[in-house]
């Protein structure tokens, strides 16, 4: 189904501060984020030797959504669940242009096609984690990653099932959804934005934003990825080089913090206010942000350097003072 289709059908549930993605399988909680920013973080983090632990992350992502998130009728036909279920999801959010898996005895065979994350950075091994953290709950099954092939194009991998079973904890859904439950709030929301032009869609059910592809992420992963601290330092950078190239040098500094909190309400981040209190003092408070599935502590801190990022557009001389998380409301202090 067309994310188009889905937003008609209130499939893809919006508010303000607010994506709850109802697609087939249980409701989860939505953000949009900004792919190349991702994509660009985990070339960073692989570069640097940190290869493995972004394929746990994204296993255990995927160990936690599909564990929590899916009926126990779709996981009692796993080939089924991934030929259709997950496929049509997957292309529904750009993520892939195809996907077929198969099963002959032990060993499982993942064959895709126009992977994004592939297609922007190359080889990579958050995309074999994920599919493995799948493959584990789905198989109740640990296992064992027999030959990786990734190209831009095309990609296969290829598991083998092992005889020893697999468990993964996290909260409790009922307080995942507790957690994550925003009231409706009348305003500017993602269907504005598609009206008034700010995101597009084009080609492949793609989300843009100023010729930048913006992809539905369920949350969960960036707790995940701040809990692990791996090169966080290089988040902001990642990020001002990002907006520096689509944010008009001269725009004035109002409209410019404007738009940053237009930007993360309507990409799902929660309701935002952003206090000037100085020249050298922002402070960036979030009501009801997204909360993960994870066990541990939620944890904004990717998402504090991400805006970072954006605010050096301002000053490069800012840097996170201090972040306060109590509950659903989130206050974060930029200072010089």
């Amino acid at each position: 189904m067309q994310l188009s289709e889905s937003l008609k059908r209130n499939i893809m549930e919006t508010s303000v501060g607010r994506l709850l993605n109802k697609f087939k399988i249980k409701s989860r909680r939505d953000v949009l984020f900004f792919e190349e920013i991702f994509a660009i973080y985990i070339k960073e983090c692989e570069k640097a030797g940190y290869g493995e632990e972004i394929r746990n992350i994204a296993q255990k992502w995927m160990n936690l959504t599909i564990q929590q998130m899916t009926p126990k009728i779709l996981k009692s036909v796993p080939l089924f669940f991934l030929n259709t279920i997950m496929k049509k999801v997957w292309i529904n959010i750009g993520l892939l242009g195809d996907l077929y898996a198969t099963k002959e005895n032990d060993v499982i065979n993942i064959e895709t096609k126009n992977e994004s994350i592939t297609k922007s950075i190359g080889e990579n091994k958050f995309l074999p984690g994920l599919y493995k953290g799948i493959l584990n709950i789905l198989f109740n099954s640990e296992l064992e990653v027999i030959n990786v092939l990734q190209t831009k194009k095309y990609s296969k991998y290829v598991f083998r099932l092992k005889k020893k079973s697999f468990n993964t904890k996290s909260k409790k859904k009922s307080v995942y959804n507790k957690l994550n439950y925003l009231p409706d709030i009348k305003g500017f929301e993602l269907k504005d934005a598609f009206q008034k032009g700010i995101f597009q869609l084009k080609e492949n059910n793609r989300i843009y934003f100023r010729e930048k592809v913006i992809c539905p992420v369920e949350n969960t992963l960036f707790h995940l990825i701040s809990n692990q601290k791996i090169l966080l330092e290089k988040v902001p950078d990642i990020s001002y080089r990002y907006f520096k190239k689509i944010i008009k040098k001269d725009t004035r500094k109002e409209r410019k913090l404007n738009l940053l909190k237009i930007l993360l309400q309507i990409m799902g981040w929660g309701i935002m206010k952003i206090v000037v209190k100085s020249e050298s003092i922002i402070i960036i408070k979030i009501t009801n942000p997204p909360y993960g599935l994870q066990i541990e502590k939620d944890n904004w801190h990717f998402l504090a350097r991400m805006i970072l990022g954006y605010l050096w557009l301002l000053d490069k001389n800012l840097k996170i003072n201090n972040i306060v998380d109590n509950y659903k409301e989130l206050s974060i202090t930029y200072s010089k």
